[in-house]
């Protein structure tokens, strides 16, 4: 049985299909979209009607009552849609097999790129939404953002980048001994950051999960060195 959960709606209807964004000196011409999966298909053909028929619902709710209905449809009528996704998805890949075949060298090399930078951000993402769930200490601040921290109210006309400047100058200007006081929080915080760290990787390893978070983090390593080696051979 094929059930789908609010989160999955939200990923599928996020998920970009033909970004294009290259190098400047590569244009690559428009690729065919990927086509959507069959809850997708399905909740496209429902969205209006749920609307229509309960139109006070909240967006959120509007997801959840469609991701609600294709859990209780049958059987029938979710092979019905995933069969069309299956027919759009083998024309998608023939589309697809086409216009790699028309691509000129570097604009092969550019779309590689594309889809490093793709998995990048997406391995990030997972990795960040991971730290996030296992409630990773917060990193330790500096003298100057604990500074500007302190600062930042009297400051609130400015827009962020004005504030920015005059808080990188006021930090210049403030005498040594004022630093000081902002040098010793500073230490406190990389103190009270070293040992929850300590005791947040312990609790990790007791349970099963910093295996993980390494595994997480090769990814991201291996995708660097992925794009580290496409552009050394665009150089040379």
């Amino acid at each position: 049985k094929i059930t789908c959960s609010v989160n999955d709606a939200a990923h599928e209807n996020a998920r970009p299909f033909a970004t294009q964004k290259v190098r400047s000196d590569v244009a690559l011409p428009p690729a065919p979209k990927r086509p959507p999966s069959g809850y997708i298909l399905f909740i496209n053909d429902t969205r209006k009607t749920v609307m229509r028929q309960n139109p006070a619902l909240k967006p959120t709710e509007v997801v959840k009552t469609l991701a609600e209905k294709w859990n209780m449809a049958d059987e029938i009528t979710k092979k019905k849609y995933e069969t069309l996704s299956r027919e759009r998805m083998e024309a998608f890949a023939k589309e697809k097999e086409a216009y790699t075949s028309r691509l000129t060298p570097q604009q092969k090399q550019a779309l590689a790129e594309l889809s490093l930078d793709k998995k990048l951000r997406v391995s990030k993402k997972k990795l960040n939404e991971k730290l996030k769930e296992l409630d990773r200490p917060k990193g330790a601040r500096t003298a100057f953002v604990l500074f500007s921290s302190a600062m930042r109210k009297q400051l609130q006309d400015k827009t962020p980048k004005e504030m920015m400047t005059h808080l990188g100058t006021l930090w210049k200007q403030l005498p040594e001994d004022k630093k000081q006081h902002y040098v010793k929080q500073a230490e406190g915080d990389r103190q009270r950051y070293t040992r929850e760290m300590q005791a947040w990787t312990k609790r990790l390893e007791d349970q099963g999960q910093r295996d993980i978070l390494e595994d997480l983090k090769q990814d991201i390593k291996d995708i660097r060195k992925g794009k580290h080696s496409l552009e050394h051979k665009v150089k040379t």
